[in-house]
């Protein structure tokens, strides 16, 4: 078992660091783990005035297998970045242990604590917390989709960094998500993981899905779909050989039996990662997404947690 420090409200937002038109938060401790690396968050807000509301803010999740990079390293998540600041929006790019350091739910506590810290602090960063969102590619879009559809089950919170604050999130993008690891094909040849003969989702549930399929499920946005769940964009390509289009098309599905709120896009000849046309097309239609659901939500004063 995670053993977890105590984090308490005393343990406050770095100093900002201004330039390039943004206003840094770098390695913001968002939770000290005994026997593993601190969970930490880089918090990028325009440098201008906030609306009365706040930012909008938008939780960048990496992907990677869940094995491998970082969000601080992630080219995906610079353009991202980028792009969603000079949108209007605040990125916060955040970490989750590594399926070796941690296996599954570690990952979900660990971006659902990341939400909880800024929500916690939200006053303080010029954050509005009525309107925060989730956006991931790959194994990121996992985590990114999971924020989406388990929004207030408390059995599935944790109990890591801040907590008492609402880890849900109003909307999510998802690029290229596992949703049902019970359906997973192995890796492909030219993976990485085929070429040692591992399988990066064993190494998440601690076992196969085969072995352990009721973890498999409990792991898998699709079995948490409901009514509830936050409005989705999913994006997937017809070619992508690491995870299936069937895998999107599954989750948005289910979605639409449970009349929730998805929107999918169908990306023709597009493999697992995408090319620049590609991604400068799809990163345009999640802001509009992110905008379209964000601004229509009614929100609140902004106020900080006790």
């Amino acid at each position: 078992m995670t053993h977890v420090l105590p984090v308490l409200p005393q343990i406050a937002p770095p100093e900002p660091e201004r330039g390039s038109g943004g206003v840094l938060y770098r390695d913001a401790v968002v939770a000290p783990l005994l026997g593993y690396r601190p969970l930490l968050l880089d918090l990028v807000v325009p440098d201008e005035p906030a609306p009365d509301r706040g930012w909008p803010v938008v939780a960048f999740v990496h992907g990677g297998a869940f094995a491998v990079g970082s969000p601080k390293h992630a080219p995906l998540g610079r353009y991202l970045t980028q792009q969603l600041r000079e949108a209007g929006f605040a990125v916060a790019k955040v970490h989750f242990r590594h399926s070796r350091e941690a296996v599954y739910p570690a990952q979900l506590h660990d971006v659902k604590a990341a939400v909880r810290w800024l929500r916690h602090h939200s006053a303080t960063l010029a954050l509005d917390p009525e309107r925060f969102a989730a956006w991931g590619h790959a194994a990121g879009g996992h985590l990114a989709a999971m924020l989406a559809v388990t929004g207030g089950r408390d059995d599935l919170e944790g109990d890591v960094g801040v907590t008492g604050p609402d880890s849900t999130v109003q909307a999510a993008v998802a690029w290229s998500p596992p949703s049902d690891f019970t359906r997973l094909p192995p890796p492909p040849p030219g993976s990485p993981f085929h070429a040692t003969g591992e399988d990066p989702h064993a190494w998440l549930l601690g076992d196969s899905p085969a072995g352990n399929p009721a973890l498999a499920a409990a792991a898998s946005p699709l079995t948490h779909v409901s009514a509830s769940a936050a409005p989705l964009l999913v994006t997937h390509g017809t070619a992508d050989t690491n995870v299936p289009l069937a895998q999107s098309e599954a989750l948005v599905a289910a979605y639409w039996r449970a009349g929730a709120d998805a929107d999918f896009r169908w990306l023709p000849d597009v493999g697992h990662t995408y090319g620049n046309p590609t991604r400068a097309a799809m990163t345009a239609t999640g802001i509009a997404f992110l905008h379209e659901h964000l601004s229509n939500h009614p929100g609140r004063p902004r106020t900080a947690h006790p």
